[in-house]
């Protein structure tokens, strides 16, 4: 029994094939713009979550931009009961030819060589031998994929990053390897010794952070260390990653309210077009309701036909649009199409498998939300009214 309704189902759709396929290709440019759109802040929402547990703090300059943390408060700081690990870090922005456009420009992180994969979440994916040769070589750096597209490097090439802000120093750099996709995708790392032999800046680094043994200690810690320093030349700022990051949020909490104004639209609209497709439908399909209702179907069946019929389409359409989001930037990733303007985001934000179920499970959701109306419309006929018009 089950099998036959579905038969009538696909039946059904196969009626007006162009109204189907064009029902079906407005849902799948949809959930893929969808899929795309939610990804992004998705990976900002557990960017955020994810370091607000972390035990770390972070050690900046209190009243000065860019903060300048002296060197000299490293060993105390470090030496404090609880401290598991710590690196420094100098922040460098520049841009990679004399053009000094927009898209060639780039941001490095100068920090500790020795524990880089262990401090630094963006570098955790780097394989051994890349990771061997940046602890080996002083001018080493490690490259995002997408600044090694845009500017066609490969590993073993030299660049110079040219002076955008502090320190007004052009810096030359060997690349060692390349970054996982993600975070850094856009930027590198450099060593800090390195950077303080270039820069002859010796005597401060622009923040410290700091791993800490436990989420209770990290906020005694914090709290401890501002009390400190408060009355010290100069003075720091110690607040834990959690906090640091909600604050962040916090400033960009309007364009993260922005893009999930414009997912809600996205549903609206998913829905409005799968509504209208099958209340068109519904109108053209009345004599067959009436039919189907002599022959012994109850308005409950016809319901259900109605709303597999809209599920039926939502399901493979979500399905397709984030399977070919899901492939397009799997291929980006692997270097099998090339890295462009439009597709370079793919990189920083890479769209899991995974999303390809959760488009089909959307696609079925908005099937099942926009066929409501029309499916009560559908179960609403009466057989009397309809055979009377023909005759």
């Amino acid at each position: 029994m089950l099998f036959k309704f579905a038969i009538l189902v696909v039946k059904s759709l196969g009626r007006n094939k162009v109204r189907t396929g064009l029902t079906s290709l407005g849902v799948m440019v949809l959930v893929a713009i969808f899929s795309v759109v939610t990804n992004v802040t998705s990976v900002v929402k557990s960017k955020v979550n994810a370091q607000g547990e972390q035990t770390r703090l972070i050690v900046s300059e209190r009243w000065t931009m860019p903060s300048r943390v002296p060197l000299r408060y490293i060993p105390e700081i470090a030496g404090q009961d609880g401290v598991a690990d710590w690196t420094t870090m100098n922040f460098l922005m520049g841009f990679l030819d004399e053009s000094r456009r927009r898209d060639r420009q780039a941001i490095a992180i100068a920090t500790r060589p020795d524990n880089l994969r262990e401090m630094h979440e963006g570098a955790r994916g780097i394989d051994d031998d890349s990771y061997d040769a940046f602890l080996t070589r002083k001018d080493a750096a490690l490259v995002g994929p997408g600044l090694l597209k845009t500017m066609n490097y490969q590993v073993g090439d030299s660049f110079t990053l040219l002076a955008a802000r502090f320190p007004p120093i052009d810096i030359e750099f060997t690349i060692v390897g390349v970054l996982p996709p993600g975070e850094m995708s856009n930027g590198f790392f450099c060593r800090h010794d390195y950077y303080m032999e270039a820069t002859d800046d010796r005597d401060a680094v622009n923040c410290i952070l700091v791993e800490i043994e436990g989420a209770e200690r990290a906020k005694e810690l914090a709290a401890g260390l501002t009390l400190d320093y408060e009355n010290r030349q100069p003075s720091l700022k110690v607040e834990t990653e959690s906090a640091g990051v909600a604050r962040f949020a916090a400033r960009s909490q309007a364009v993260l309210q922005i893009i999930d104004g414009v997912v809600a639209i996205l549903l609206i609209d998913m829905i409005i077009i799968l509504s209208n497709s099958i209340s068109i439908s519904v109108r053209e399909r009345r004599v067959e309701m009436a039919v189907l209702k002599v022959l012994g179907f109850q308005p409950l069946h016809i319901t259900l036909m109605i709303i597999a019929e809209a599920m039926l389409v939502g399901g493979v359409a979500g399905l397709l649009g984030t399977g070919m989001v899901c492939g397009l930037s799997q291929l980006t990733i692997h270097e099998v199409i090339p890295v462009m303007a439009w597709n370079k985001f793919l990189l920083q934000f890479p769209v899991p498998w995974s999303a390809a179920i959760w488009g089909m499970l959307i696609g079925a959701g908005v099937g099942l939300t926009g066929s409501v109306i029309p499916a009560s419309s559908a179960k609403s006929v009466k057989v009397s009214d309809v055979f009377s018009r023909i005759a």
